[in-house]
């Protein structure tokens, strides 16, 4: 007899100086968002990130834009992540690793997730631009580093081609989010145990 997993849903509210951020997310959702960060082409990724990996995202996010979009996206990023490594729970019955090989027009990313509890971002990612809307692109991968932090994920990014800034970013927000997808998804076969050999993946263990 398996045990019944739980619904996979938490809330984080984070306050700071820079920035006011109250997120929820279902990792057993079908990718419906509200999102709303002031920073409209962020809005666009999360949108996608969203979509792709069917969790429901609820993100509101008061920052300081007027300074620049880095803590906005660097905030967001942490408590997106805390907010999902709460969903996981003690992460029992998930299938762990994930790949994928995402293909956008002239450009093609691979992402690879390990659930790892050990938090690490290897980010190959070249930009061409070094803007987009109001963001400076460099800024993309504190996201994904702030994320992958709070959320304990190892995440391997990698333009291997490409030519257009936009199309390459988007690109890694749907490679990470179908990657994520997978990843987080349950396994029936497992459904009773952690998969670790260590009985644990929960933070730096």
């Amino acid at each position: 007899m398996t045990n019944k997993i739980d619904d996979r849903i938490s809330s984080v509210n984070r306050k700071t100086n820079e920035t006011d951020i109250e997120v929820k997310v279902n990792l057993d959702g079908i990718g419906e968002n509200q999102i709303r960060t002031g920073l409209s082409f962020f809005d666009h990724m999360l949108q996608q990130l969203s979509k792709h990996s069917l969790i429901d995202i609820d993100l509101t996010c008061i920052g300081d834009i007027n300074v620049d979009s880095h803590h906005t996206m660097e905030d967001v990023g942490w408590a997106l992540g805390k907010a999902i490594n709460d969903a996981l729970d003690n992460r029992k019955g998930i299938k762990r690793y994930s790949h994928v090989y995402l293909p956008m027009d002239e450009c093609l990313t691979r992402c690879c997730i390990d659930v790892s509890g050990r938090p690490w971002l290897i980010w190959n990612v070249f930009l061409p631009n070094i803007s987009i809307k109001e963001i400076e692109t460099e800024i993309f991968k504190e996201f994904f580093h702030s994320f992958s932090q709070s959320a304990c994920l190892t995440i391997h990014l990698e333009n291997i081609y490409g030519q257009n800034t936009h199309h390459i970013i988007e690109s890694c927000f749907k490679s990470f989010a179908i990657s994520l997808r997978d990843a987080v998804s349950l396994d029936k076969r497992n459904l009773d145990n952690v998969p670790s050999t260590k009985g644990t993946l929960i933070g730096n263990k």
